[in-house]
């Protein structure tokens, strides 16, 4: 084992400090990885505009028209007609819930500026968005300690690492 180990990380106490400093990079790495994850992802979730939209008090009830169920049948997602009132004029609004959600009664609209440009926060929202830039926030830890093993030049052995 302590051949191992001299074997990774030399016998050399300075590159072992250097490898301390890697690892306190990479521990560090994640609790700036974690933060960044929940503030960046609040910014661009359905959450956020439903906030914003209760705050300007830009909320619609809508009431359930109709609903059918798609998919097997012990796990139907839903699709559901919604009609609401906006500016004394009838307006309709389709949803989606998925699995094991199923459409309420009352649905909550919201809006941020336009009123035509609705949206509900119950209803099941596809966020591949998010994936492009919350991933780099997911490696963010490793690409430090890669960048400081770097930094520090610490040596790898062929045999090593």
């Amino acid at each position: 084992m302590k051949e191992e180990f001299y074997r990774v990380f030399t016998d050399d106490p300075v590159n072992w400090v250097k490898w301390a400093v890697v690892f306190a990079v990479l521990i560090l790495g994640y609790v700036v990885a974690i933060l960044l994850y929940r503030k960046v992802s609040y910014r661009l979730s359905w959450e956020r505009k439903r906030d914003i939209a209760r705050s300007r008090n830009h909320v619609l009830k809508a009431k359930l028209v109709k609903k059918r169920p798609s998919g097997e049948v012990s796990s139907y997602d839903w699709h559901a007609a919604y009609r609401y009132s906006l500016e004394g004029k009838e307006k309709q609004y389709r949803a989606f819930f998925k699995h094991p959600s199923t459409p309420p009664l009352i649905l909550y609209l919201y809006y941020i500026e336009n009123p035509k440009k609705v949206f509900s926060y119950e209803e099941y929202h596809w966020e591949n968005h998010k994936a492009v830039i919350l991933l780099p926030l997911i490696f963010l830890p490793w690409i430090l300690a890669i960048l400081a093993i770097f930094l520090l030049k610490i040596p790898l052995s062929a045999n090593g690492i």
